[in-house]
């Protein structure tokens, strides 16, 4: 029994000394760790980073760097855990800066800092600024611009007519920058433009004289009409060829054209959907549910769709709709080009077909301005980098690249074309 006892006290006082070690230890965990070492700075633009050699410390883990901007903000930065590099942003002049450098152990405990005088290089507001260029779009201008530090910034654009000033504003860190000033109307503007950022720096104003936005509107759809194969071919087609016109073929020299890649409709009706649903002015609900769509069936990619406006027009943006309920993914389209042809003579087929662009659906990082821009419909310029309509044409054809998966089954919903009527 008293070997019991005493072994069960050697037990409890191990624990206890044990114990007690631990908790010495933690208590003794105060100790600042080293500083960094050989501290070489690299200007950029605003700010720059910082290289160095870390403490031998087991315990080290970043390293901070704390300053001043111009505005009088105080600012900390901190490094990756074990990093070497530490990047500084947000100063606004070219000159002399006092930076802090501290290194941080697991316990934060904080080492004497490493003082650093920097000169930057110019705001990157001002770099920034120096690329911002505003162009006339369709019922809007068009503001875009390179940031090659891809940090972000508020882009202002100014706007006056001469009896009102408006300003937009977007914050961006793209490195290739691009908004519209949206809904305008076919009169001079007097615009001008400046950048800021987070930290308060401010660029000069750009003075970006006057501007006219080109005039268009959502082209009427009522004349629109599916052209169907036997059509687009003319009397190249070859109505002997099969007493199903679904079957029929085009005459056998012309049935090189005749591939999904070409010259050929996918099928115009499957499961719920018809194609004549793809311009009916009514996008697809889902509370509740419309399935107002067009539907390939088990067709694949690439596919086609060939429309004949029903007189002649010049396009300058197209809005497309997807399936709502399963947005960016699914049967739905994500990649397509159009093409127009001005035939003025179709007995022989609809020819001379000419690539305007391709489209490619990119979705939002953002999940609500994703789904906003889904319920609003994708917006595309038909020429993206210069203001022009296309040229006079009555045939459209939608050509589908590739979809958000490898389904076979392709979807839709609406598609709206902006642009003028053309009078004779």
């Amino acid at each position: 029994m008293k070997k019991i006892y005493y072994s069960l006290m050697l037990l409890l006082g191990g624990m206890f000394m044990i114990n007690t070690s631990c908790s010495d230890d933690d208590e003794k965990d105060t100790m600042a760790p080293g500083q960094i070492s050989n501290v070489r700075f690299v200007p950029n633009y605003g700010g720059g980073y910082f290289l160095y050699d870390i403490p031998e410390d087991p315990d080290f883990l970043y390293v901070r760097a704390d300053y001043t901007v111009d505005s009088g903000e105080k600012v900390s930065k901190t490094s990756s855990t074990y990093n070497d590099t530490l990047f500084v942003e947000g100063f606004g002049q070219v000159k002399e800066y006092e930076v802090k450098l501290y290194s941080v152990d697991r316990n934060e405990n904080v080492s004497a800092p490493v003082v650093q005088v920097i000169t930057p290089l110019e705001a990157n507001t001002n770099t920034v600024a120096a690329t911002l260029t505003v162009r006339p779009g369709f019922s809007a201008l068009i503001a875009e611009w390179t940031n090659e530090l891809q940090q972000t910034v508020d882009v202002y654009v100014r706007l006056s007519d001469g009896e009102t000033v408006a300003e937009k504003v977007l914050s961006s860190n793209s490195k290739d920058g691009f908004f519209l000033v949206e809904n305008l109307q076919n009169k001079d503007y007097t615009v001008s433009t400046y950048v800021k950022d987070q930290y308060g720096n401010i660029s000069s104003v750009q003075d970006c004289g006057i501007l006219r936005p080109l005039e268009d509107a959502p082209l009427n759809k009522s004349l629109w009409a599916f052209l169907p194969n036997q059509q687009l071919y003319g009397n190249r087609w070859n109505y002997d060829s099969d007493p199903n016109p679904d079957n029929q073929q085009p005459y056998d020299e012309y049935m090189g054209a005749f591939t999904k890649d070409s010259l050929r409709n996918a099928p115009s009706a499957a499961y719920e959907g018809r194609i004549e649903k793809f311009w009916d002015n009514i996008t697809y609900q889902l509370n509740p549910e419309n399935y107002n769509i067009f539907n390939t069936g088990e067709w694949g990619y690439p596919y086609s769709y060939f429309i004949d406006m029903g007189r002649t027009v010049k396009g300058s943006r197209v809005r497309y709709w997807q399936r709502l309920s399963d947005k960016y993914g699914n049967e739905n389209v994500q990649t397509f080009q159009l093409y127009i042809s001005d035939d003025d003579d179709p007995t022989d087929g609809v020819t001379d077909w000419e690539l305007v662009g391709t489209y490619k659906i990119v979705k939002p990082a953002d999940s609500y301005e994703a789904d906003q821009e889904a319920i609003a419909g994708h917006e595309f310029i038909l020429y993206p980098k210069e203001t022009k309509y296309t040229k006079p044409f009555r045939y459209l054809r939608f050509k589908a690249l590739n979809g958000f998966t490898e389904r076979m089954v392709s979807v839709g919903s609406e598609i709206t074309l902006y642009g003028l009527e053309v009078n004779d």
